[in-house]
């Protein structure tokens, strides 16, 4: 799963009353999981609809702990923006399961400040180019000559974080913070303090083009000495399908499920993040076999794609179903043929944004009709057809409209 990288991000919602209760379901008899406070910050997945108005599935920070569980609108600030956002993407479906809308504004980049000047530019550039020491170098030597700015020092903090320098990451979002207040700053700063807080995987092996990071409770030195060339072999592997460098060690990150979940506050339907570093959930059994390899080349073509630009959600996740060996489910990809003959598959343009808010059945389909269009890509153009695409993204709306055809045929 790709993550959006975000220098300004969207307002969040928060609670609107004192101990607000948040349960297991929808249901007001349902288990109450914790008590929220007004203020405390909530992001909302999806929604579901009910019969006192709509219900939403939340994560939401209180305490200093992290939850999941489930809010009535009642309960929420600002949900009219999250309305708009969902109508605004996918079309509405009366009859499930059709795809819920995914946030519209996404971007897989770092967004410049309003004016920026020519070493912002290039930090930027380096950050979006997967490569964090150079970016983190670039900046810190801004603030060394201009003095701290709170844009710079956010900056710094994101190249620091990419970089697995969390602690630092820390330090440069509080400076930031200082100088002036930011919600973006504010979640990207809970995010690296939750981060410092669960991840436990302090052990580090260096390989070609890869930074191992490992829990020794849960990988062996054994094994992490076979998972460093596995994950050269797939970057190899991959590159020569679509193209793509790494300037600097991309850093891996294997966790347990649960401790992934609480690290990255991912869906609950991922297995895997990028960030700007992989983070993979390690297999039920702590296992290393065919199903981490492909969790692990889904992954590295995200980070491979980061580095040659940014695509749409839909060729980031199709081109890593297809290189990672990880086909759907024939019952998904039988039901994406099924919405195409009835007209209800949406276009590949409105599966572009943000797949973080889909719910499990959603993102099903997403997922089963992003890999018909990789298919159909490789079938349409050949063996060379995605690096050519990646290439001349000016002809990436050409492409889509003829993959659309394709896959409703």
């Amino acid at each position: 799963m790709l993550v959006p990288l975000l220098l300004l991000l969207t307002a969040a919602q928060t609670v609107t009353h004192e101990a607000t209760a948040l349960r297991t379901a929808c249901d007001g008899s349902s288990r109450e999981v914790a008590r929220l406070n007004p203020g405390d910050a909530v992001a909302i997945h999806y929604a579901l609809a009910g019969g006192d108005g709509p219900c939403y599935k939340v994560s939401a920070e209180s305490g200093g702990r992290r939850w999941e569980g489930w809010l009535t609108a009642a309960d929420l600030t600002n949900t009219l923006a999250f309305e708009k956002e969902r109508i605004a993407g996918l079309p509405i479906r009366p009859r499930p399961p059709g795809p819920e809308p995914p946030k519209p504004d996404a971007r897989t980049a770092v967004a410049l400040p309003e004016g920026a000047g020519a070493r912002l530019k290039k930090a930027t550039q380096l950050l979006n180019a997967n490569q964090p020491a150079e970016a983190l170098a670039v900046t810190e030597a801004m603030l060394k000559d201009q003095g701290p700015q709170a844009d710079l020092l956010a900056l710094a903090g994101m190249a620091a974080q990419r970089g697995d320098q969390t602690a630092q990451a820390i330090q440069y979002f509080q400076q930031s913070l200082a100088m002036r207040q930011s919600p973006a700053v504010e979640r990207m700063l809970a995010t690296a303090r939750r981060e410092l807080e669960t991840d436990r995987s302090s052990e580090k092996l260096f390989g070609m083009r890869f930074l191992f990071r490992y829990d020794t409770r849960e990988v062996t030195p054994e094994q992490a000495r076979s998972i460093v060339p596995l994950l050269d072999s797939e970057f190899n592997r991959i590159s020569e399908v679509l193209g793509c460098r790494a300037e600097e060690r991309i850093v891996v990150v294997v966790q347990t499920v649960e401790a992934f979940r609480r690290t990255t506050g991912a869906a609950e339907w991922a297995g895997g993040q990028y960030d700007g570093r992989i983070r993979v959930a390690l297999p039920e059994g702590g296992g290393m076999g065919p199903g981490a390899r492909r969790a692990f080349a889904h992954e590295i073509t995200h980070a491979c794609l980061a580095n040659l630009g940014s695509f749409p959600a839909w060729l980031h996740e199709g081109l890593a179903q297809k290189l990672s060996g990880d086909r759907p489910p024939a019952a998904d990809l039988a039901l994406v043929k099924q919405m195409a003959r009835q007209n209800q598959l949406p276009s590949l343009k409105r599966l572009s944004g943000t797949w973080s808010r889909l719910s499990p059945q959603h993102a099903r389909v997403a997922y089963a009709a992003a890999y018909q269009a990789a298919e159909a890509l490789f079938a349409a153009y050949g063996n060379d057809g995605a690096r050519n695409l990646v290439r001349n993204p000016e002809t990436l709306a050409q492409v889509s409209a003829e993959l659309d055809r394709r896959v409703r045929q």
